[in-house]
């Protein structure tokens, strides 16, 4: 939070603990040389936790140290019941300002799955099934377990298409 007094703004920073997960897995399988199913699927998970919170004071200064002010343990709590930090900076045992918890875990995945049948030479038929997903979890789990558990319990977004090209012989 600030004050309406544009000095009493605070730019704080932290230092981040993250993780991160993606990978692409493709698989193309031939029936025969005119059917095919390909399967492209994505994971992806980003976790951050932020803690060393710290508000700048010079950010030119020469010296890495006189840019900022780190809090001490007696000028910041967090306040899980709200998911806020409150500061309280002169320790007068009165809140200045407070700002939310930073931390985030966000999960996506995405895949499609194509059949293709050539059922005149040139001429195709496409069925396409294209899904996604995107969720986000707790960001004090672990990676993996968080990745499964947000995929399987979230609601996915499904799309279907089909594609038909015919091809005109003289």
């Amino acid at each position: 939070e600030q004050g309406s007094d544009p000095a009493d703004t605070r730019y704080i920073n932290g230092s981040i603990d993250q993780e991160t997960f993606g990978m692409s897995i493709r698989f193309n399988y031939t029936i025969k040389p005119n059917l095919t199913l390909q399967y492209w699927g994505q994971p992806f998970i980003a976790k951050a936790q932020y803690n060393e919170f710290k508000y700048i004071t010079d950010s030119r200064a020469k010296n890495y140290q006189d840019r900022f002010v780190a809090y001490s343990s007696d000028q910041i709590h967090y306040e899980s019941g709200d998911g806020q930090y409150h500061i309280d900076e002169d320790l007068d045992g009165t809140n200045d300002y407070s700002f939310g918890n930073p931390d985030f875990n966000f999960i996506q995945f995405r895949s499609n799955l194509v059949a293709r049948w050539e059922y005149i030479p040139g001429s195709e038929l496409f069925l396409v099934w294209s899904q996604g997903l995107a969720n986000s979890g707790d960001p004090s789990d672990n990676l993996f377990p968080s990745l499964v558990d947000n995929v399987f319990d979230s609601k996915a977004d499904n799309i279907f298409l089909m594609k038909l090209t015919y091809r005109f012989i003289k």
